[in-house]
């Protein structure tokens, strides 16, 4: 099961990503696929916008982490991956739980 933590705190965005969903096997499962596209996608946009960002994936673990410095931009985009990942867990709860932390 792939893992989503996510901490929406009030200067500072995080989302940690753990595991694999095992709905198939790796290079055929579109769960996976699903989460690591809308990471890489949400990532790339937010460099794009020139925000403050760090991230890092190791895909031995497998792992992501998205560190975002939150402003009215970012928090947009970062509201975009929970409500796509939202939709993912909708459709296969089996394979991606969602753990959301506001402080």
């Amino acid at each position: 099961m792939i893992i989503a933590s996510v901490n929406i705190m009030d200067n500072n965005l995080l989302i940690e990503v753990k595991g694999h969903s095992g709905y198939d096997e790796l290079g055929k499962d579109i769960v996976c696929s699903s989460v690591s596209t809308a990471m890489y996608m949400t990532v790339n946009l937010l460099e794009k916008m020139k925000e403050n960002i760090s991230f890092n994936a190791d895909d031995k673990i497998p792992k992501m982490i998205l560190n975002v410095n939150k402003t009215n931009s970012s928090q947009i985009v970062f509201e975009n991956l929970l409500e796509t990942l939202r939709g993912i867990e909708q459709q296969y709860p089996q394979y991606l739980k969602i753990k959301e932390v506001r402080r």
